[in-house]
């Protein structure tokens, strides 16, 4: 027994695709991504009636004399059938409906906005909703007898649903997870048996898992050792006794429900992608209708050869039993020949299948169809399972929406909107607009002729051009007299993406080149791309080239940045790897408000490069900030400066709608650190995002969130770590903060090991203004820590704090002295030669109020003033536990830069 396939006929775009039978077998009723709905006779029909629904129609459904139909309103909308005629909406939703189910007299519909919807009848408004996923519904099945629903969404849990009172009952998971029905190859399509319902099977991995409906155990599993790719959707047959189960890569695979074995089924062509859909005929159940994620229809039906083999089957046993065994062996002359046997004798037929198999392997023999005739014996050796790897993505224009659209944004970024609209009579236009009027009026342009679908828009010029032609359009926006030039590519070249910047344009070519223009059209650099483009972004003299590095894996693609930095008449390029996260593609590309390069996935991750750093850093996961993972941001724009991420929120879809235009949303920068929740991690994100990124007043900002952590790890007891992060920020005025708050605070010990640090930090310090004034140079800098000394001997005394034995009344007493701001300033007035008169600690406003010139300009001048004073300090019981009351002589201290020695002794 084995099922054929019929040849693959074209019925929608590319998108998901569904279908269904009719209840009399007469119709194949399909309805895909394009917004039409058609009707097919027959699999060979070759005029099937077409009618337009929308944008796109997600599922549908069949009752009665009435079609449902998801369309791109929201809603569920009836239909009659077949005039197609309107007759009213019987459900809406804040999102696309998804997957539709009848039976009976109960509709229930799925949608992307999580929700679930049953409804009795044909009237609108009584219907129930059962809430409880936390992602987009990909999948439902109902069974009206029992009043059970299962539900797959895209959170990867199966859920089953007594949908009369409203409770579940069940809950699986570990299946794949979505954040969208768009993005979803992987439906798992729980279906029920539908005689009594006392099965529950749905699709997971290579295999069909069937649930007893009775105890929610797992009956039995199907497995089909043909197929090599993971199921996405399986169906049940009308009448139980069947499976069908197609998988990611086109293969389908029927199952005896009552022998639990896979039945042979010829194999998919090379055209044949992921199966979207199943449906069976309810009248002739030996035929199968699928569609695959490429808008192709199918059909797999049962050969015609079954009753042939049973006949041959029942000969070849009476033929045994008239021989008396398998043993008998015709005898023949030497000279005879097989053609002069007659072919109507049986000894003369089991005699030819004998001579015939026995140049057969023996493996073939054994197997069930070793009866067959040759060529099926060939046909059901095992196919070797191919590799699929991971499909490569196309180029595309950041900031812009599917070119299949009537309305589609081109591009959407900090500077305005650029808007193409398409009649139904063929005309066309472009609408740019300006989020500052100063920079430009809005303009108007006709498209009829050179059909743009590729636009860049910066405050100096907007370029357009189109992937069916070698033009390139670019207005100058801020150029007097003739604003507008144009170029076209030689050698037939077409454009696959452009981008326009302040200074520059440039232009991908289909021939893998590179091509930099100016603002005004003066042709510069030709560079050669290393593979096929995937986008372009720009800021100022910086073009980002992000590519194809190299072939897909089974799980990721692999992308390189190359970035183009141009100065006057000279370029530099710089290769940089792109960390695309497995099983993501590209989003969005583009630059932050200060110049640095970023990029977002399709899941939601936006990275950011800081080429101080030469890495990539993850800033902000904006599918955490949604309320929903079947809600999508579109971004727009990054800032740096004000640490947020512009974006346009999409309720259930993955791009915004033109009309009415949506408003852009300001997403808070956060680092994937762990326990993000916690008052420390709160603190550590911002002083990371400070040190990272171009913050505004970034210094002062990571002195405040340093000294707040300092402060709660000595509450927490973890006096190590707070001497640890002192140490890493290398910062004296840090320092000076944190000894005073550990003296307040009567850690001693703490303080006299910060004291310690001071001549490390002081010497750092002093090496990163070094390597700031020579880093124009090109010349690299080495730090160089202080040493101890090597002999005893030394000239100058150095002066350090000196742990003394206090007795409980004296330390009470300089706890009171340390508390007191006037005495400290006593102290100062009495020792004018001390350091600590310079520089008042008092207050955190002095500490990061004065800049550092100011304060480097007073401890020169008291530099000078100590120099000139001969007498010897004299130690106390104030200036051994304040480490600032003291004058302190620094050892050696030095600086390597490049091959130079620079050696920077401080006096």
């Amino acid at each position: 027994m084995s099922f054929t396939r019929s040849s693959l006929r074209y019925a929608h775009t590319n998108g998901y695709t569904g279908l269904l039978y009719t209840p009399k077998g007469d119709f194949i009723i399909t309805c895909g991504t394009d917004g039409d709905i058609r009707h097919w006779t027959c699999i060979s029909d070759d005029d099937p009636r077409s009618t337009c629904l929308g944008e796109f129609v997600m599922c549908i459904a069949h009752t009665g004399n009435r079609l449902l139909a998801s369309t791109d309103r929201n809603t569920v909308h009836a239909y009659t059938f077949p005039e197609m005629d309107s007759d009213g909406i019987l459900m809406r939703f804040t999102a696309p409906a998804t997957c539709l189910r009848v039976c009976g007299e109960y509709t229930a519909a799925g949608s992307e906005d999580t929700s679930i919807k049953v409804l009795r009848g044909d009237k609108a408004g009584a219907e129930t909703t059962l809430e409880g996923h936390k992602g987009p519904i990909l999948a439902l099945d109902v069974h009206a007898e029992r009043h059970l629903l299962a539900s797959i969404a895209g959170d990867g849990q199966l859920k089953v649903w007594n949908f009369e009172t409203g409770e579940e009952l069940k809950s699986l998971s570990g299946l794949p997870r979505s954040n969208s029905f768009e993005s979803t190859s992987l439906f798992g399509t729980p279906t029920f048996e539908p005689q009594r319902g006392e099965q529950l099977a749905y699709a997971l991995d290579k295999e069909i898992i069937v649930l007893n409906t009775t105890n929610w155990e797992v009956s039995y599993r199907l497995q089909d050792d043909r197929v090599s790719s993971n199921y996405s959707c399986c169906q049940f047959s009308p009448n139980g006794e069947r499976l069908a189960a197609g998988t990611t890569s086109g293969e389908l695979s029927i199952f005896d429900v009552q022998r639990r074995k896979a039945l042979q089924v010829e194999a998919p062509p090379s055209d044949c992608k992921a199966i979207t859909c199943l449906a069976w005929n309810a009248v002739n159940g030996d035929e199968v209708a699928f569609c695959d994620a490429t808008g192709q229809l199918g059909t797999i039906f049962l050969g015609d050869d079954e009753p042939q083999d049973g006949l041959l089957n029942g000969l070849e046993e009476e033929q045994d039993e008239f021989l008396g065994g398998n043993d008998y062996e015709f005898e023949q002359g030497d000279g005879g020949d097989l053609d002069e046997i007659d072919d109507g004798d049986g000894v003369s037929l089991e005699q030819l299948k004998r001579k015939v198999m026995r140049n057969v392997e023996p493996d073939v023999l054994d197997d069930d169809n070793s009866k067959h005739s040759v060529a099926s014996s060939r046909n059901s050796l095992p196919v070797p399972p191919q590799l699929k790897l991971f499909k490569q993505q196309s180029a595309f224009q950041p900031g812009a929406t599917p070119n299949d659209l009537e309305h589609r944004y081109l591009v959407w970024n900090d500077v305005g909107i650029v808007t193409a609209h398409t009649e139904p009579s063929g005309d066309g236009a472009i609408d740019v607009e300006f989020h500052d009027a100063s920079v430009h009026h809005a303009l108007h342009l006709s498209n009829n002729y050179n059909q743009h679908n590729l636009a860049s828009l910066s405050r100096s010029a907007l370029a357009l051009a189109s992937t069916e032609s070698s033009k390139l359009v670019v207005i100058a926006l801020a150029a007097a007299g003739n604003k507008e030039w144009s170029v076209s590519l030689p050698d037939c070249e077409s454009v696959d993406a452009l981008v326009a910047t302040s200074q520059l344009i440039a232009v991908a070519t289909s021939n893998q080149f590179l091509r930099l223009f100016s603002v005004m059209g003066t042709q510069r650099e030709v560079l050669s791309i290393p593979g096929s483009v995937v986008a372009l972004a720009g800021h100022d003299n910086s073009v980002l080239c992000v590519y194809h590095a190299a072939g897909s894996s089974q799980t990721q693609q692999f992308l390189s940045g190359m970035l183009v930095n141009v100065s006057g008449l000279s370029l530099r390029v710089e290769q940089l790897p792109v960390p695309l996260t497995p099983g993501r593609q590209l989003s969005w590309l583009g630059y932050t408000d200060v110049g640095s390069p970023g990029f977002a996935d399709n899941m939601g991750l936006v990275q950011l490069y800081r080429r101080a750093s030469n890495a990539w850093f993850p800033i902000c996961d904006t599918m955490k900030q949604s309320s929903s993972v079947s809600n999508n941001y579109f971004i727009v724009a990054l800032s740096e400066a004000r640490q947020i991420i512009q974006a346009v929120l999409c309720r259930g879809s993955s791009y915004p709608m033109t009309n009415p235009r949506p408003m852009l949303q300001e997403l808070r920068m956060q680092l994937p650190l762990c326990d993000i929740e916690m008052e420390k991690s709160e603190l550590e994100d911002t002083l990371l995002r400070a040190s990272i990124m171009q913050v505004e007043g970034a210094e002062k900002v990571q002195k405040e969130m340093a000294i707040k952590l300092f402060a709660l790890a000595c509450s927490s007891e973890c006096e190590t770590r707070a001497r640890e992060l002192v140490e890493s920020i290398a910062c004296t005025e840090l320092l000076q903060l944190a000894v005073k708050y550990a003296s307040k605070r009567g850690r001693i010990h703490l303080s006299d090991r910060l004291c310690e640090l001071l001549p490390q930090l002081e010497a750092i310090q002093e090496a990163r203004k070094q390597q700031q004034m020579l880093g124009a140079n090109g010349i690299a800098a080495t730090i160089v820590l202080p040493m101890a000394a090597t002999s005893t001997a030394t000239t100058t005394p150095k002066l350090a704090p000196k742990a003394m034995e206090l007795s409980a009344s004296k330390r009470g007493a300089l706890k009171r002295f340390s508390n007191s701001p006037n005495l400290f300033k006593a102290a100062a007035a009495s020792r004018p030669a001390t350091p600590d008169a310079v520089t008042p600690l008092d207050t955190q406003e002095n500490i990061f109020g004065e800049s550092e010139s100011q304060q480097s300009e007073l401890i020169s001048s008291k530099t000078n003033v100590d120099a000139a004073g001969t007498g010897d300090q004299q130690r106390t019981p104030l200036n051994s536990v304040n480490p600032f009351a003291m004058k302190r002589k620094l050892v050696d201290t030095g600086v390597i830069f490049g091959s130079e020695k620079l050696k920077l002794a401080k006096k």
